[in-house]
């Protein structure tokens, strides 16, 4: 687990999805998208990270419960350069982060406050 610091620490774990394909629609993106997630450190506990296409858009898609006094939040780099955070939550969501159309997900992470 690597930290970070802020006004609160933030906490960034994770693994990493070195290629994916979206069942029958479009194969993966020429760049592999990074993806990382805890799976469960102290205050949280989440799935396995999903990168698909649905709508014609690509997003980043996980679940996580927090428990305690826990925030986190759902970040997606996409290719076109921009950047997109969800959050925070404090106990049990699934979200999905999209890029914008033309677009496809370079980086999915979750990052929390303890």
């Amino acid at each position: 687990m690597r930290r970070n610091t802020r006004s609160k620490r933030l906490g960034i774990a994770g693994c990493l999805l070195a290629g994916f394909a979206a069942a029958g629609v479009v194969a993966a993106p020429a760049a592999q998208a990074q993806s990382t997630s805890p799976t469960r450190v102290e205050g949280l506990n989440c799935s396995t990270p999903t990168i698909g296409f649905l709508n014609g858009q690509w997003y980043y898609g996980i679940s996580c419960s927090a428990w305690g006094t826990t925030k986190w939040w759902v970040n997606v780099n996409c290719s076109d350069g921009s950047s997109r955070s969800n959050g925070p939550h404090t106990d049990f969501m699934n979200v999905l982060l999209y890029c914008p159309p033309n677009t496809t997900v370079t980086k999915g992470w979750v990052s929390y406050t303890p």
